[in-house]
């Protein structure tokens, strides 16, 4: 395995998946700068009030999934709001990373 995720070693992030459950890694580019951020996967509680926060101000509701999923963040990333902004969007992709598949019964 040997992850450097954050500045984790392996176990840190096998204690943080046994504390969080599922966990996703969110990379950040910029040029040759690579920033990640591990995030747990947003429940429905969560979903709907950054959903409502989103309704009124749509970067205050990224802020608050931010704020409400992050486990850790490399430095950069807690610093630069922007930084945080992109790394949120990886919450959207996991969620289109899901497939599913219907038939009439």
């Amino acid at each position: 395995m040997n992850q450097n995720i954050c500045g984790l070693t392996d176990n840190e992030i096998l204690e943080l998946k046994q504390k969080h459950d599922f966990l996703i890694v969110g990379t950040v580019r910029q040029g040759e700068q690579e920033y990640n951020a591990i995030f747990k996967e947003p429940n429905f509680k969560t979903l709907e009030a950054t959903g409502s926060i989103g309704e009124k101000n749509a970067i205050k509701g990224t802020i608050a999934l931010y704020d409400n999923c992050v486990v850790v963040a490399d430095e950069a990333i807690a610093v630069r709001d922007f930084l945080k902004l992109k790394a949120v969007e990886s919450l959207a992709q996991h969620m289109n990373s899901f497939s599913v598949s219907v038939k009439n019964l």
